[in-house]
């Protein structure tokens, strides 16, 4: 009998009336690079188990567990045997998520408390409105499980935001450094001229960086290259136009970076969102 084959395969969407973009993919022998994303992210682990390391901790996530994280946190990860991982995601804003729960105000006024968080009533809203939400099914089923599920997470996985300094308030040698990064993606930059920008030495600016923002300069650099191809795809550049203003050499650059922090390609991406490859 052959041994049975099996790959990663993912499959996103945008859902609108959500304000979301969801993501459903079965990941074997896959490493995420360190990356963040725009918006919070709630991964729902339907097989296996993976390994995440952030903040300088590694934990395990597994079956059942939801794996939530805010917006602009550093993380990777990788599987924990080769069967890999299954799992559904939601990406969203927390204030939305917060609004929907009854709870709107300006602002993030909480922080997740995560970042496993296990509870299997919670766990099973996530899955009813990511799996509805999949196959076109009901829209009311849909909404009721998302507002279930923002209820909840609200009630008890939430915690103070005061015990944590929120990102963009970094000492202001850091935030010259990245604000710089954000706005010269283009640029080859080195070290030493980056810490001329901070006004500080150069191991001191980069130990400093990565202290503050949970990874180095040059990853910082490549996570904001493809933060601005994905706002580029969002506004239906071309794949080969984005690899260009987002700073990659060329559209292989872009698909492998691409990949190793989103998971998917470019082109799965932009057929996610606009509905059409280019």
């Amino acid at each position: 009998m052959a041994a049975r084959t099996e790959r990663t395969d993912i499959t996103m969407w945008q859902a609108p009336d959500l304000k979301a973009e969801l993501l459903y993919g079965r990941f074997v022998d896959f490493t995420y690079d360190v990356h963040t994303h725009e918006t919070a992210c709630f991964a729902l682990l339907t097989e296996g188990s993976i390994r995440i390391r952030m903040r300088g901790n590694e934990f395990v996530v597994q079956k059942g567990d939801i794996y939530a994280i805010d917006a602009d946190e550093p993380h990777a990860g990788w599987a924990v045997n080769e069967h890999g991982w299954h799992l559904r995601t939601l990406y969203v804003d927390l204030a939305h998520l917060w609004s929907m729960a009854g709870n709107e105000r300006h602002g993030h006024p909480f922080q997740l408390a995560g970042p496993i968080v296990r509870d299997p009533q919670l766990a099973q809203w996530l899955y009813s409105l990511h799996r509805c939400s999949q196959e076109q099914g009901s829209s009311l089923l849909r909404d009721e499980a998302y507002v279930k599920f923002a209820s909840q997470l609200t009630q008890r996985h939430v915690r103070d935001p005061t015990t944590s300094r929120p990102a963009g308030t970094e000492p202001a040698g850091v935030q010259a450094v990245r604000e710089f990064l954000d706005q010269n993606l283009e640029d080859q930059v080195s070290l030493e001229e980056l810490a001329t920008i901070a006004g500080l030495p150069t191991f001191q600016l980069f130990r400093a960086f990565e202290r503050e923002l949970g990874m180095t300069p040059h990853a910082y650099q490549r996570q904001a290259r493809v933060r601005l191809a994905m706002k580029l795809i969002r506004a239906s550049c071309s794949l080969g136009d984005t690899s260009v203003l987002s700073g990659f050499t060329d559209q292989a650059h872009l698909t492998r970076w691409f990949r190793r922090f989103m998971g998917i390609t470019p082109g799965q991406y932009q057929k996610a969102v606009t509905g059409r490859t280019t």
